[in-house]
């Protein structure tokens, strides 16, 4: 019969710590998921950055051939030398 308890403590002891085992190996695969989806997230943020800066330097490079296209001949030689120079 004291053999018996024994092996119940034993047992129980066992699946606590086999238990706790498996706990911690989802908390910890979670949280290395969780931040592998953040910094995903980090790199996208950062590409559409660097998208909008693109959009923004071709609106502005559209707007000074707009300039150029739209004024008369003499305005439009100054305009190329005054790129030239810059």
């Amino acid at each position: 019969m004291g053999s018996s308890v024994w092996f119940y403590i034993f047992a129980f002891v066992t699946i606590a710590v086999v238990i706790d085992g498996v706990v911690k190996i989802i908390k910890a695969s979670k949280g290395s998921r969780s931040k592998e989806l953040q910094n995903a997230v980090d790199e996208i943020e950062d590409d559409l950055a660097k998208v909008e800066q693109d959009l923004e330097d071709a609106r502005n490079r559209i707007e000074v051939l707009e300039k150029i296209v739209t004024d008369d001949k003499r305005n439009l030689s100054r305009e190329i030398d005054d790129l030239a120079n810059s």
